[in-house]
């Protein structure tokens, strides 16, 4: 998949649900492991989100 393709598919609201999805999952009672799987989720969600803004500023 390139890029172009990626920005496509996040589109503010999809970012909306899929932190509102990571935000739930973060308070469920998950394992030590899913829980630090998530919130790498979540990392890579926002650096991503940050790297897109800092192209057009």
């Amino acid at each position: 998949m390139s890029k172009t393709e990626e920005k496509v598919l996040l589109t503010l609201p999809n970012i909306k649900y899929l932190v509102e999805g990571l935000d739930a999952l973060l308070m469920m009672d998950l394992d030590g492991e899913k829980r630090v799987k998530v919130i790498q989720l979540r990392d890579e969600l926002v650096s991503y989100i940050n790297s897109i803004f800092n192209d057009y500023s």
